[in-house]
């Protein structure tokens, strides 16, 4: 019979002690997805690279994804859930100077958690080819529709196009601590959309 240690685990601090637990194997996989996506590329990053990093043989992978393309939208749920969110709070805005900002804010905060995947979305053609990178250039066009009140304008266009420019291309900056630039940046993002 096993003891309550056995199937509890070891005994130690807990969760609700402060600690976190361990990463699971899900989580280990997105990450070494993640990384290797970033700096190989989708294409470029084999299933069998993405296990042998974690000492896990292939099919243990396909125990928590169906399949590389899985993986890569395991990596890319946050950005796809967090600019859904965006996109429906667009919705209910009017397009004012307090919702502009309001807008801004919330693309700055989507790149700046993490814009290594945003990179990767924004840079490497079989991602976008992929159903989610085709449902995150989707999120983007409805930004941008937002942004320029779906003007066919050029100036609007270049407006928006330079705004959203400035805010991603700022964050890609070696050294930008977002939070301590946050307001130069967003600051020079409206005076863009508004000059």
């Amino acid at each position: 019979m096993a003891t309550s240690e056995a199937v509890a685990g070891p005994s130690g601090p807990s969760e609700s002690e402060g600690e976190a637990a361990p990463p699971d194997t899900r989580d280990l996989i997105l990450r070494r997805a993640r990384e290797l996506f970033s700096r190989q590329g989708y294409r470029g990053t084999s299933v069998r690279q993405l296990t042998s990093g974690l000492n896990l043989t292939p099919a243990a992978l396909y125990y928590h994804f169906t399949g590389k393309e899985d993986v890569l939208a395991g990596v890319l749920a946050p950005m796809e859930r967090d600019g859904e969110a965006i996109i429906v709070r667009m919705a209910e805005l009017e397009p004012t100077p307090d919702a502009l900002r309001e807008v801004l804010d919330d693309y700055f905060d989507l790149l700046a958690r993490d814009i290594v995947v945003f990179r990767l979305v924004a840079d490497d053609v079989d991602v976008q080819k992929s159903a989610v990178g085709q449902r995150l250039r989707a999120q983007a066009r409805d930004l941008f529709a937002w942004l320029t009140r779906s003007s066919q304008d050029v100036t609007e266009r270049v407006r928006a196009a330079a705004a959203v420019g400035t805010i991603r291309l700022s964050l890609e900056q070696s050294g930008v601590d977002p939070d301590a630039h946050r307001e130069a940046i967003i600051g020079r993002a409206l005076r863009i959309m508004t000059d």
